[in-house]
């Protein structure tokens, strides 16, 4: 990066300096071959790093189908998909993809073919199946980096760890073999100080959502999380993320919240209805109340310890995101985040689009309203496809739940 560009980008805001790093990387993406670099298709956790460092370009066939969602997309992008005979049942973001490979709809121009895939399991095993469908389409190679359950028992945990990072050391000699390139460890070592550091920066971002009233809330943290999934181990993730905390610590420092006189500091369950953010936050808002964080969110709050070997300390993180732990240590996780930002209410979303997150979410909620004494709202939708979503139930239910909350708050509970 030359001096005038790194003085140009210092004088960005967060918001201006992510929408070019975004056009940045899609641009590297699609010059990649002319540049003597790789395109892998990935999953949103998975480690990225060791593309990274051999020059290999990551695309997260998940964060297009977020931009298709968004732009209210995902009911013709499904459609489509489901005329080809899959089912409605599928994922949003499988579905919203997998249309697009049809219809070659796209908010954002599409994405880059893929070289070679990357699919990680500990979020769900209906990734690895979606992969498999790219995989022949595109006639390119799929790695499964296979992820067991991060149970809490230390044996157990001492071997899933060594079977991980063997498949990532495999990974590392299939790369060896497609690119016909030697793999630099060097590389991978700064590679992974600046994953270390970016992802440092996201959590701390995260955690101003600890001042009263917060500055940020779960919509501004689920817009800022897109940097730490697809520019991971990059300083340019380093210089967005130091870019963002000082301005959120500047409205922190002057008492500006995201709502004015917050009443209700909220946890959200599950990931979010992609179509409904700005509706979403401007009824809590005329209630007082924020969403501030879930488990979703800090899924890419890493914890890399450069003192270990790079593949240890990538195994230990990628293997143990919330999705791929125990019920147990899935709601100690939530129940942190209400001690840290001082939670007083609860929103619990039933997403029809992903099993494997949404199939404990009654026993999470039984869990931590015992511990807590704060009351939950459990709701049932999908995370992308409007038809599944009833406009007046839902509204009238959240609308209720805050009418509690106002009540509670009256009683001095």
């Amino acid at each position: 990066m030359s001096d005038e560009a790194q003085q140009m980008r210092g004088k960005m805001s967060a918001k201006e300096l992510s929408r070019k790093l975004t056009e940045e990387y899609l641009q590297d993406a699609r010059t990649a071959h002319e540049h003597g670099k790789y395109v892998a298709y990935t999953t949103a956790v998975s480690p990225v790093e060791l593309f990274v460092a051999h020059d290999v370009i990551p695309i997260y066939p998940e964060n297009h189908s977020v931009a298709c969602l968004t732009k209210r997309m995902g009911t013709e992008l499904s459609m489509a998909m489901e005329k080809k005979g899959y089912t409605s049942h599928l994922c949003a973001y499988a579905r919203s993809d997998l249309g697009y490979r049809i219809t070659g709809k796209s908010p954002m121009g599409g994405i880059p073919d893929p070289d070679f895939l990357l699919a990680c399991n500990a979020q769900c095993f209906t990734l690895t199946k979606w992969f498999e469908v790219l995989s022949r389409k595109y006639k390119v190679p799929l790695f499964v980096f296979d992820t067991p359950q991060w149970i809490r028992d230390p044996g157990a945990r001492k071997e899933i760890l060594k079977y991980c990072i063997r498949q990532l050391q495999e990974l590392i000699a299939a790369l060896e073999e497609l690119t016909g390139k030697k793999y630099d460890y060097d590389r991978l070592a700064e590679v992974m100080v600046y994953s270390r550091d970016a992802s440092l920066l996201y959590r701390k971002f995260l955690d101003m959502a600890a001042y009263k009233p917060s500055p940020i809330s779960i919509f501004d943290a689920l817009i800022h999380m897109a940097i730490t999934v697809y520019l991971r181990g990059t300083p340019q993730a380093v210089h967005y993320y130091q870019t963002l905390v000082d301005e959120v610590q500047e409205k922190a420092d002057k008492g500006i919240g995201v709502v004015e006189n917050e009443r209700f500091r909220l946890y959200w369950e599950n990931l979010p209805i992609w179509f409904k953010f700005r509706d979403h936050f401007n009824l809590l808002k005329s209630y007082g109340a924020n969403i501030l964080t879930s488990l979703y969110v800090h899924a890419w709050s890493y914890e890399f310890d450069i003192s270990k070997d790079p593949l240890e300390t990538l195994a230990e993180n990628y293997v143990s995101v919330f999705s791929n732990v125990t019920l147990e240590e899935r709601a100690d996780m939530a129940l942190e985040l209400f001690r840290r930002y001082c939670l007083n209410g609860s929103l619990m979303f039933i997403n029809r689009s992903c099993k494997a997150v949404s199939f404990a979410v009654y026993e999470l909620k039984d869990i931590i309203t015992e511990k807590t004494g704060v009351p939950a709202l459990i709701f049932e939708s999908d995370m992308g496809d409007p038809r599944f979503y009833s406009e007046t139930q839902i509204r009238t239910r959240i609308e209720a739940y805050l009418e509690t909350l106002q009540r509670r708050e009256a009683e001095g509970v």
